[in-house]
Parts: C-alpha cells; structure tokens; sequence
C-alpha cells in the first residue's frame, strides 16, 4: 500500500505544542528567582516550590490520560484543560503586579496559579503527543515517526525561545519607573504575562485544526480495567507468598495479574523516576554563584538553562545523519533498551560533573554564620588601638581591621561593645544579635561618630556588583565614582552611607574614587588617616565562569536524546489503542523525582549542595544497575 497524503493537521498541533512548551518553560525559567526574590522565601523553600510544582505538573499526567481514555475522550481533555491553563497564567501574572498590596496575597494568587498551570500543563501533555499519532493510519509507520522527531523539535524550539527571552523580560525591563523596593527591581509581571499570552495563542492553534482532526472513539472504561489488574496482580502474589518454586527474582509482582502485563512499563518505571531529578532548580541556584560574564554579554543564571534545548535541537538531526547510521554500518547494536541505559548513565554522571564544579565553588566561597551565629566584624577607624570587651564574652583588640567573629547566640541576645573613646569618655554599642545577620561596627575613637551596619549574605543575580562607602565624617559634596557609575550627595549628615552598583558584573573588579569636602568645624576628634581608606570585601567575588556549566548541561542532554525521544515513541507504539493516553505514565515518573528532590531540600538531610548532587548521582546509578539487569 503507498503511504497516502500527510496529514496536514498534525500541524494545528505542532504549532499548539510549541506555544505550549514556551508559556510552560518561559513561567518555570524563572519560578525559583520568583521565589526567592519577590515572595522572598529562602533558597530551600523556593526548591521546595519549584519542584511541588514540578511534581504535580508530572502528576496530572495521570488524570488526564483517565480522562482521556475512559471519559472526555482526547479531544475534549485537551480543550477543557487548555482553558484551565490560561486561567491559571491570568492569575499567576496578576500576582506579580507589585501594587498588589500584601505579600500573603501574593503568594495565595501566586499558588493558585500554580496549581491551575500544573493541572493545564499536566492533563493536556499525555493527550497531545498521542492525539497527533491518532492522525495517522496504521501503515504510515514512517510519517509517524517523523511526527514524533518534529513533535520533540517543537518543545525545546519553545523552551529554548522562551528560556532565553524571558530572563530578559524579567531582568532588563524597567516596568516601574520611579518605584524602589525589590518587587519593583524585576518585572515578573511581564516575565509571566507572555508566557501566558503563548498559552492563549496554543488554544487558538487547537481550536483551528477542529474539523480537520481523526477523533479515536473511546473504548470501554480502561482506569477500571486497569484497577481490576493490579488488584489481582496483588491478591494472587499475596496466595502464592512462601511457595518454593514459585517466585523468580526477575518477575514482577504486575506478572502474578490475571491479565498480564509487560514488564517493560515497570523497567522504565524505575528509570524514568530517578531521570526526573535533574537540572532547573538546583543547577539556576548554582548558576548564581557563577561569573556570568562571557566577554560583552551577561549571561543570567535563570537563562543558562537554555543550553539544553540549544543542544537538544542540534543533537537530533546530527545523531540521525551521524551516530546512527554509522553504528548501523559497523552493526552495533544500539537498540532502544541500549539507548535509554546509556542514556541514564549519562544523567548520572552529569551530577558528578555539578558535584565537582560546586566543590570549587564552596573553596572560594565567603564564610557564613550558622543558624546559631552571629558574625561581627569590628573595624577601627581611629588611630589609636582600642580594647573591645564583652564580644561573645571575649575581649579582642582592634588596631584597625579585624577579621569576622563567629559568635554564639540565641535570638534575644545582645553584643556589647566597651571601649575608651579618643576624648576618654567610656563608650558602650549595643546591637541586637540577629542568628544568621552579619554585621560590621565601625569606630572612629568618638562616640558620635560610630556606625553599625549590617553587611549583605548574598549577592546579586543581575550581574551587578554593590558598593557601600561609609564616612564618620559630616560630609558635603560626597561624589563617588565607581567605573562608569557616578554618584553625588552635598548633604551634612554623620554617619552617611552610599551605596552604588557598578555594570562591570560581579566578579570584576573597578576603580573607585572619593572625592569629598570636609567641614572642619565639625569633624571628630580623632581624625582618620590615609591608611584607614581600604576597601573590605564583604561577599567574595564569583570568580568561576558560567561556562564550566557547559560540561554537565552536554553530558545530560546527550542522555535525555538517548533516553526521552525513544520513551515518547514506545509509549504510543507500545500501547493498546484503548490505552493511548494512560500508557504515557512514564511521564508520571517525573513528579516522583521531583518529590525526591522536594523530601531532601525540606529535610535539610543533605548539608552540602555537592554532596547533594552526588546523592542524586549514585541514586541514578542505583537505577541504572536494576534498569539494566531487568531489561536483559
């Protein structure tokens, strides 16, 4: 038989899948920054959020292939969930708009938009794929194939688009001029707003191959039938327990099911479970503490993530002109269970790869306070040695800079700084000691003219750097130049403070100047000398190159081509026609890795991010070792 006319409507749902993966991958790009920066959660809480929201938009998959398979049918579970989705990116733009008064409103609308997003995302992904593969008759096995090569090329065009552009939109755009605050130094507003618009302009692809589409009757209730064979599988594996001769250490309990079932689904099962745990969450966390400066351009750490799409859609068609074939030339088996085993083996040492780039990170990283310290730095701005006592009920003598203490607390401790002041007065600061909080106390030898100021525990995502001058003197016509960033201030106020960012990004470095005007008749007793002008680094710069990224994103995304296109096609080809949909459960497995991910960063079980990401290697490797056995 030929192969008949290509069915042109499968490109209705091409164009959907696209827009689709753009709205969901551009509104995930930057979630956890979304988190962290404008809800103002902490980095566990925002990993927390991510991969919740991750864990039900890999969940639903579940309910909306029932629904598809033994209710609405395909079609109308992709149209109704589709209208859910865009409410649910409504809701989420709007609780990024920072006029909204109150942060619990924020983060309510913000989670309800995330829950409608994930039931939109997670009920429409098991349909689409396989509705497309219902467009085809049965002896088109080769234009279905090239459907699922451009089906996958549809996604991460999307995600690569949108991971790259929306970091801007989020970054770059001042979309409150004249508004200070930190829900005012980034527009999310715009970040998910077209994201949303993409989603919107999905449903309108959809909509507009209707009377072109092959809808598949439903065939009898599958999620019962389903039910019916694993409650057999169990009741017959419960009577048969003891019996010797019996059991097998291959057979699955599904095997003892009245109807059996292949055990290939329980094989990817665990596979697909543990390939779950990958990047986007940790790997952006671990992008902010990296220089991303490569040469002119700035690269985001939410936008480093573009590099797996990039690479995806290059690897494709270059695997299929090169690798293939050549292998077929030699007759190497390269078979689809050969496939996805190196494709985990790859995803496993890509953690190794993360796991090695973070321990060079943490060398030059700058020391921090527990959860039960306080860090004081004391710094002498007089020209006399003075004795500070009662610091942590310890006395230290300062000449001039001292290094940070780390010292013990509860939260309602106070720090007590005594000193004999430059005129002989016995001078005593009191600070609240904050578990966690940073602090430097500046003394000039005058008690009128000391500063406590507390110092930043973590550093800018935009690529700038921020400088803070601190003067004990009245000062007037204060002008700060710092590389190509100019500030002035004419104000007599003691004790100033200026704080400015240079666009060199954070790890260079830039000459500062200081020129000022002193008004003599006011100035301290103890002047400061020439020696007392030297910089303090407060956070150590990023001095690693986002680029050392490139290794583990290559390693990973190699394994996802071995690994996740031949699971897309095998999931449909596999399939009985009645379970079309629920078949793609292997997408399911995704969500179970993200509760792994969610359980370790909540548990704090894991103190350190490096020894985290070999966790999550060896636990891949684990997988790698039962894949293979069972799959012989």
């Amino acid at each position: 038989q030929g192969k008949g006319k290509y069915p042109k409507q499968v490109f209705f749902i091409i164009g959907n899948e696209f827009c689709e993966r753009f709205s969901f991958y551009g509104m995930r790009t930057v979630l956890i920054l979304y988190a962290r920066n404008f809800l103002s959660f902490d980095d566990d809480t925002s990993t927390s959020i991510f991969h919740a929201f991750t864990m039900l938009a890999y969940f639903f998959p579940l309910v909306g292939g029932i629904l598809a398979d033994s209710y609405w049918g395909k079609y109308k579970t992709i149209a109704y969930l589709s209208i859910v989705y865009v409410i649910g990116h409504v809701m989420k733009t709007i609780a990024a708009i920072p006029f909204i008064p109150g942060n619990t409103t924020h983060i309510v609308l913000s989670m309800i938009g995330l829950l409608l997003i994930a039931m939109g995302t997670g009920g429409i992904k098991p349909c689409v794929s396989s509705f497309g593969g219902d467009q085809f008759k049965l002896h088109q096995t080769v234009y279905l194939s090239q459907f699922f090569s451009m089906f996958y090329f549809a996604i991460n065009s999307g995600a690569l688009i949108s991971k790259f552009i929306t970091p801007m939109f989020r970054a770059d755009l001042d979309c409150y001029p004249g508004h200070v605050g930190p829900k005012y130094d980034e527009c999310y507003a715009v970040a998910f707003g077209v994201p949303g618009f993409l989603m919107l302009l999905a449903v309108g692809f959809f909509f507009a191959g209707t009377k072109y589409y092959n809808r598949v009757p439903l065939q009898s209730n599958v999620f019962w039938k389903l039910c019916k064979c694993v409650y057999s599988a169990l009741r017959n594996k419960w009577k048969r327990r003891g019996q010797k001769g019996e059991e097998h250490w291959w057979e699955h309990w599904v095997d003892y099911a009245d109807a059996l079932v292949s055990r290939s689904g329980s094989i990817r099962w665990i596979a697909w479970m543990l390939w779950g745990v990958r990047q986007g969450s940790r790997w952006t966390l671990q992008a902010l503490q990296l220089d991303g400066t490569w040469g002119s351009f700035y690269m985001k750490p939410d936008q480093m993530d573009v590099v797996n799409p990039l690479l995806i859609i290059s690897l494709i068609p270059l695997f299929e002109v090169t690798l293939y074939p050549l292998l077929r030339h030699y007759k190497i088996n390269f078979s689809p269970i050969r496939k996805m085993t190196v494709g985990l083996l790859l995803a496993g040492l890509s953690f190794v790869f993360a796991a090695a780039l973070q321990f060079a990170i943490d060398a030059g990283k700058t020391p921090l306070p527990s959860n039960n310290q306080f860090s004081v730095r004391v710094i002498n701005l007089s020209p006399f040695k003075l004795q500070i006592s009662r610091l942590g009920n310890h006395e230290c003598s300062v000449s001039q800079i001292s290094g940070r203490t780390f010292v013990s607390v509860d939260q309602n401790d106070q720090l007590s700084f005594d000193y004999t002041g430059c005129n002989g007065n016995y001078v005593t600061i009191q600070t609240n000691a904050t578990s966690g909080n940073v602090i430097d106390v500046f003394i000039s030898g005058d008690d009128a003219s000391d500063v406590v100021s507390k110092v930043p525990t973590s550093k800018p995502e935009n690529g700038k750097s921020s400088v803070t001058f601190i003067t004990p003197y009245d000062v007037k016509d204060l002008h700060v130049n710092v590389s190509d960033h100019d500030q002035t201030r004419d104000q007599n106020r003691s004790k100033y403070k200026v704080e400015g960012e240079m666009m060199t990004g954070i790890a260079s470095t830039a000459e500062v100047t200081v020129a000022t005007k002193y008004n003599y008749s006011s100035l301290p007793y103890c002047r400061m000398t020439s020696d007392h002008l030297k910089p303090l680094i407060d956070m150590n710069p990023n001095n690693i190159n986002i680029a050392w990224m490139l290794p583990q994103y290559f390693v990973i995304t190699v394994g996802e081509v071995f690994l996740s296109i031949t699971g897309l096609e095998f999931s449909y080809t596999q399939a009985p026609p009645s379970m079309k949909s629920v078949m793609t459960r292997w997408l399911l497995t995704v969500s179970m890795g993200s509760v792994i991910v969610l359980v370790i960063a909540k548990s704090k079980m894991i103190a350190r991010q490096a020894h985290e990401f070999l966790f999550f290697a060896a636990l891949i490797g684990v997988a790698t070792i039962i894949f293979a056995l069972l799959a012989r």
